[in-house]
């Protein structure tokens, strides 16, 4: 599973860096602006799918430690998304115990 883990964000680095190189192709007006505006499309649309292949691999890695009262849950992935977060914790609503803390962050074995 970690090799999985590793290829699956050295996909995700490669598209964001291929968007980088189309968006910057495009702003330099080497190709004709009807390519240019069909480069920024494509960048954004492959960016849109890197970020959320990102989100889907983070979510899975792992579950969250409620600070209030120590049990491990795994949270809905629109709390996920939307919840205020650091690199190791993030503001969550504990299931066990119904209070909202930075929850700190567990990865799977």
């Amino acid at each position: 599973m970690k090799n999985l883990t590793k290829i699956l964000l050295s996909v995700c680095i490669l598209l964001i860096s291929l968007i980088l190189i189309m968006i910057s192709g495009a702003s330099f007006e080497i190709f004709p602006f009807e390519w240019s505006v069909l480069l920024v499309i494509l960048s954004s649309i492959t960016f849109i799918i890197a970020l959320i292949a990102a989100i889907l691999l983070d979510y899975s890695a792992g579950d969250y430690e409620c600070k209030k009262c120590g049990q491990r849950f795994k949270p809905t992935l629109g709390a996920y998304v939307w919840g205020a977060h650091t690199l190791t914790t993030r503001y969550l609503k504990c299931p066990h115990c119904e209070k909202k803390s930075f929850c700190k962050r567990r990865l799977a074995e």
